[in-house]
């Protein structure tokens, strides 16, 4: 079976296009900002806090914008609508594990990134369960379950038989 990250990738698959503008909220070790750039679009446009995560990037291509910034801010750096965002939830493997995001920060950077999104634009969330990641996601959910059925489709994806595996929420921004 893939990782969550990969179907998650999958689920954001249909609306990369040559033109699309994307969002990676959570950069790390920038996975998910290089499938956003393997797939041809147009921009992609990250965020990330950690020093540590900001040295190590590699990544040159100009099409690539990493800002060193929480996601919370992503509206004062983007004026353009979002064909695709994604944000992989926790603490950075590899890097220091008491910084993680934090769910007061995600939910704002949540709730600002589904302004930015298109209409058939897609999000898709990898939370992860641990204890802090739990009441992140948690919140999350409590957040995504009042959104307005009219606006959003959004569906969860776990594995029903691995209650601590990380676990998928996509969302698209329905058509007027």
């Amino acid at each position: 079976m893939h990782s969550m990250v990969e179907i998650s990738h999958e689920f954001l698959k249909p609306v990369l296009h040559p033109q699309a503008i994307c969002v990676d909220g959570t950069f790390g070790t920038g996975k998910d900002s290089v499938f956003f750039l393997n797939q041809k679009v147009k921009k992609v446009i990250a965020f990330e806090i950690q020093k540590e995560a900001i040295d190590a990037c590699t990544i040159t291509d100009p099409r690539f914008i990493l800002n060193p910034a929480g996601h919370e801010n992503m509206d004062e750096y983007i004026q353009e609508e979002i064909d695709a965002i994604i944000f992989n939830f926790g603490y950075c493997p590899g890097l220091d594990p008491s910084i993680s995001t934090k769910w007061q920060t995600s939910c704002t950077a949540v709730k600002k990134g589904l302004s930015l999104l298109k209409q058939k634009g897609r999000m898709a969330l990898v939370l992860y369960p641990h204890e802090q990641g739990r009441i992140e996601a948690e919140k999350i959910e409590s957040m995504l379950s009042e959104l307005d059925v009219y606006k959003y489709s959004i569906l969860k994806m776990n594995l029903l038989n691995q209650d601590k595996s990380p676990y998928i929420i996509g969302i698209e921004k329905r058509e007027k």
